[in-house]
Parts: structure tokens; sequence; C-alpha cells
């Protein structure tokens, strides 16, 4: 199958297409997914969900087109031309659009064409983690060229407690129909393959006789009511959602598809399905504006996850989001010094979240960072292009900063190092007495970086005088020894960790000696731990032990395992949702990025082919696997095999960030 990415140019290959999808985002987080080639099943995730109720309803199973013989037609090409995407088949074609309030479908036959087409619609009206299958019913009627399908969803098959009842709307559709009102039995390839439940029943709900033109609008809501207001704000708006899309098309993306002047088509084209991604996945749900972690089972604000991808956002330039992810983060310290794990309207919730405070105190470095000279102008603003902080902003910050810092001192220090229970970093699985409790190098240094800011935030605000009562005082008024605490803490982590030209994944704990692409990390957060020639050292020592090639058409690409190949733990194949593989074998697209942005940093010219490769690799991801224009959570380490989550926040983000350093900064 033929993949096309279309802006001003074109850059198109002939892909795979198992576990190939559509999928496209709405800013109230909605999304629409259907597989490339309708005769695979590929996940229970598919189809048309609505952002409710901080969880996922899913509506629309699939839609596909089928001749006489109810055989369904297969596409030659996929075209991505990022606010739509079409299928093409010989002598017709779909499009899909994703707007706010619904999705437009529209279906065009060549006026030559004799053969009739029909549209098929299946229906799965659900909560995505819900799999009871009683009491469901859908009542469905039409009214003038609308279909109006009720869902009513009963305790049990005896249908008379009712729990919920829900509408959609298919507006568009001719006399010519049928209501084949039929459960089909669905077994899904890739949930299988993740030994995930693979089987469920969805209805076979509509058939629409197709000639020449087409266009169907599908909308949804709890009441009936609020299901056509929506269809007539789309009708009424159809020329304002285009023009809208036009410019977002031509003046956003297409600026920077500019890019390719530097890296060539593919790369650019990469860049600018990663930022048209990001943008999609920055996402209101009642009262919190952030970063979902990921599509289709991640859509909840994950404080590790959303700092990690907030570089990104710093260099695009998106100001207002970026301060306001950071200032609900800085209020929602807790009273160990750590943030929550993950974020919901009602608190937080989840495992204990050892790293997401360094990552926190790590992009407040890098906002500051991009002020010219690091200090105060005449008015209470960072000088600089990208003014995020006043005075009393920055104050408050470093107070917060001190406080978390006094709270880790007090709850998770042990022998002058930070100390993390199991499950509490980013390799939050177990395996065989994997779990990663105790002092782990990433946390050091993400450690080390709070004490650095600290520093950084007491020289910033020094001799600064604000007036309060009319009397002047100093801002600053630490109660600590920042500079000796940053300064003994780092000549102990050195001392533990770096040993023999390699540095340690932890210090007097389970697998400490292990090799993980965790170093990687240390330098990303505090490359002030070692001298230039000893991360060469450290880096030197660990790709051979982490690096896995890959061959995308006789293009070399790469990245690393997230364990040493020679260990007993390790797995080449992505094993899904036992853990085996995902923290022993896996290669994460965002590690690799991070990995790449490391060796970049430190030597470009030595690490250029590893670097090139790990591009490579994330760019193909990007493009032509998994979710077509999306980067994946994971792939195995054997061969470039895109698994997991195929819409990872983190992924998508970090692959901005290497663009930005490879080509941009």
């Amino acid at each position: 199958m033929k993949i096309t990415h279309k802006l001003s140019e074109i850059f198109s290959k002939e892909c795979d297409d198992r576990n190939l999808s559509i999928f496209m985002l709405s800013k109230l987080g909605n999304y629409f997914s259907l597989s490339a080639n309708p005769t695979n099943n590929i996940s229970n995730y598919s189809g048309y969900l609505f952002n409710m109720h901080e969880s996922m309803f899913k509506t629309i199973e699939n839609i596909y087109l089928t001749d006489n013989e109810d055989n369904k037609k297969i596409p030659y090409e996929i075209v991505n031309n990022f606010n739509s995407m079409e299928r093409l088949y010989d002598g017709y074609y779909e499009k899909f659009t994703l707007v706010k309030n619904g999705l437009i479908y529209d279906v065009e036959s060549e006026e030559k064409s004799e053969e009739n087409i029909h549209i098929d619609i299946e229906l799965d009206f659900r909560w995505i983690n819900d799999n009871d299958d009683k009491g469901r019913e859908y009542k469905i009627h039409k009214v003038d060229d609308s279909l109006v399908i009720e869902y009513n969803k009963y305790n049990d098959d005896s249908l008379k407690e009712k729990s919920f009842s829900n509408y959609l709307i298919i507006n568009g559709v001719t006399d010519v129909y049928e209501l084949p009102k039929k459960w089909i039995k669905k077994n899904y390839s890739y949930d299988a393959s993740r030994n995930s439940r693979s089987e469920y029943y969805v209805y076979h709900a509509l058939r629409i006789l197709n000639k020449g033109k087409n266009r169907l609008i599908f909308t949804f809501a709890e009441k009936k009511s609020d299901a056509i207001d929506k269809l007539l704000d789309i009708k009424k708006n159809t020329k304002l959602i285009s023009e809208i899309h036009e410019s977002y098309e031509d003046n956003h993306l297409g600026k920077k598809y500019n890019i390719s002047q530097v890296t060539g088509k593919e790369t650019a084209f990469g860049y600018v399905n990663a930022v048209h991604a990001i943008d999609g996945l920055m996402v209101r749900s009642k009262d919190i504006y952030g970063l979902w972690a990921g599509l289709p089972w991640f859509f909840q604000y994950w404080s590790r996850d959303e700092l990690i991808s907030l570089k990104a956002l710093i260099l695009e330039e998106k100001k207002d989001f970026v301060k306001e992810v950071i200032t609900r983060h800085i209020n929602s310290i807790q009273s160990n010094g750590r943030l929550p794990n993950i974020y919901t309207s009602n608190g937080s919730s989840g495992l204990g979240s050892a790293d997401s405070i360094g990552w926190l105190f790590r992009r407040i470095k890098d906002v500051i960072a991009l002020s010219e000279d690091n200090s105060f102008g005449s008015g209470d603003s960072i000088k600089g292009d990208v003014n995020y902080f006043g005075l009393y902003e920055i104050k408050y910050i470093r107070e917060r900063l001190q406080f978390s810092i006094k709270q880790l001192l007090n709850n998770h220090y042990k022998d002058g190092l930070i100390h993390n229970e199991m499950l509490e970093t980013w390799m939050d699985t177990s395996a065989d007495n994997d779990s990663r409790e105790g002092f782990r190098i990433e946390i050091q240094c993400e450690f080390l970086c709070m004490l650095n800011l600290m520093n950084m935030l007491n020289h910033l605000l020094a001799n600064k005088f604000v007036k309060k009562h009319n009397k002047l005082i100093n801002v600053t008024l630490p109660e600590l020894d920042y500079r000796q605490l940053e300064r003994e803490t780092a000549k102990l982590v050195r001392e533990r960790f770096f040993i023999d030209g390699y540095l340690n994944d932890g210090w007097n704990c389970s697998n400490s000696y292990v090799s993980r692409p965790n170093v990687f990390l240390a330098y990303y957060m505090y490359p002030e731990l070692l001298g230039h020639e000893e991360w060469e050292k450290v880096f030197d020592n660990v790709i051979p032990r982490l690096w896995t090639e890959w061959d995308i058409d006789g293009k070399e690409a790469g990245g690393f395992s997230t364990i040493d190949k020679e260990n007993n733990l390790f797995q080449p194949n992505y094993t899904g949702q036992d853990n085996k593989s995902y923290h022993r074998g896996d290669t994460w697209f965002y590690i690799n990025n991070i990995a790449a942005i490391c060796l970049n940093s430190l030597n470009k010219e030595k690490y250029f082919s590893y670097v090139k490769k790990i591009l490579n690799a994330s760019t193909e991801d990007m493009l032509f696997k998994g979710f077509i224009g999306y980067s994946s959570e994971l792939s195995s380490s054997s061969n470039l095999q895109p698994a997991g989550c195929f819409c990872q926040t983190w992924s998508i983000a970090t692959y901005i960030e290497l663009i930005h350093e490879m080509f941009i900064k």
C-alpha cells in the first residue's frame, strides 16, 4: 500500500499495511482511527472515540466500502493532508475530515464507473475499557436526510434498568439504504499479539448505496438536541472550516516545511507531522489544559510524560501553554517534595513518581536559558524575546523549588543520595526482581539539576530588592548552602556510580551494574557530573551493549535496548502486556531521541552515524508505521517493528527536540 504525505510537496512510499492506521485528533480530545486496509481488524481501540468524563467513549467501529457481493474494497493509497485523510481506490475515493463538533466523510466515484459501491457503517457504543456486552440496544429512525441512532445501555439483557443513553446523528443519508441490524464478531490481530482481549461483538448498523458524490456528517452527544446543534454548526460553518484548514496548512505547517531546504523532504515531513501531532495532543479536559501521554489508551495527564514533552513546546514557542503547564505543576508539589504521577480533576492517582519533579525544574531551567543574559530588565521580566516569568513569579518558583528540595531531603534522602521505591522511575514495571528500587543514576542527576537551578535562581535574585510596606527587602533568604550541597552530592555520585569508565544504573541495589540507556538521561539532566572525555568513555562503553541495528529498505537505522543485550532478562521482541520486554529489551523512541540529542551535543562528528540512524528510525515510524503521522511508544529490538501505544506524546515531542538540536538551533 502506498502512503503519501501532502503539503506544498508530496512524499510517498510503498508500505506493509500491517497495523497501519489512519489517525486524526480534535482539540477536544476526540480521535478517529481506521485501519488503512479495511480488511485488517487491528484493535478494538479503532473507531470514532469521544473524550467524556475523563475517559473515552467509543461510537463508530468502522466505515468501509463494499461491492454488490459484500466484498470490502481495498485502497491502493492513503493520502495524509493533515486536516483530512483519504483512501484512494480505482475510480473513487474516501475523505475523512475530523472537526471540533463531528466527522465529515466524503465519497466520490467517477461518472464512468458502473460498479455499485456501498458505504457500510459498524457501531460499537461503549466506554473504551468497559467490556460488558449485556443490555446493548440500538434504535434507528430517519428524520429528513438524517438517521438518528439512539443507544441505550441497560444493566442486563432484560432491558429493564437503563444505565444511560446517547445519540449519533448521520446526516446526508439518501433514500437508498439498508439497516442490516447484525451483531458481528470481531477478532483484533494487534490486540491478540499484545495478549489483551481481542474478541468483541460490534453492530453492523447501516449500508448506503453510493453513486457519484456523497457527504455524510456524523455528530454525537449524550443528548439528541446537542447532537443536532453540533450538526447545524458544522453545516453552517463548512466554508469557514475549509478556510481555517487551508490557512493552517499553508501558513503554519507550510512554514515549518521550509526546513526541507536543510533536511530534505523526508525529515521535513517527519517534523511537520510531529508539529501537527503535538498540536492535537494539547487537550483541555475539564479544568486541566495539558498534554495527554498518548493514544489510544494513555488519555491522561502523566506528569513525567508531560514534562519530558514540554521542551518541544518551548522550542516551538507555545509560551502561554508552557507557562500554564509549569504553573499547574509548581502548584501541585506534594508534601513529600514530589509531583503526582497522574493528574485528574479530582486530584492525583497512580504509582509514585520519583522523577517528574526533576523534569519540572529542568524545564524551568530550559525556559530561563532562553533569556538573552539571564538577568532582569528595567521592568519585572527576564530580558529576552521569550519573557515567561516576572520577578515575583521567579521568586515564587524559587520558594517552591526550595520546598521541594527540603521535602526530598526529609523523605527520600539516604546515605547522601535520593532513594526511590520500586516502580517509581520511568521504568515502572517489574519482572524477576527488576523493579529499580534503590538509588538510580538519573534520579541523582535530576536532584543535582534541581540544586543547580537553585543556585542559578539565587544568583539571578541576588541583590534584587522589592518594596514591601515602603521598605526595601532582599528577596533571597537561602536556608541551605546549596552550592556546597550540589558540590558534595556531585562528588558522591561520581564516587559511587562512575566506575572504570562505566556509569552504573544504580548503587547498592539490585541490578546496579546492568547497562541501560538511563545514562543518557543522566547526561541530559546534569552534564556537569563528568568531564567531556569521561562522558565519551561512558557512552563508548554503553553503546555496544545496548545498540540495535535495523535496516529500512536499504537505509541504516537503529536504537537502544532498555537493557544490556547479554543480560538474561533481555527480550529481543515485544511481548505485549505481560511487561517481560517493556523495560527489558524494547527500544523506546523517546529515549532514542534523547540519546541522539545527547550524542549530538557531546560530539557531533564522532557520534554522527548513531544520531542519523536514530533519526532515520524515528522518521520512518512517524511517516510509515502504526498511526500515520504519529510516533509510536516503542519497537522490538530485533527489528523496527513499532508497538505499544501508536501515538506516544514524548516520542513525538523528543523527535521535535532532536530536529531542533540537529537543524534549527
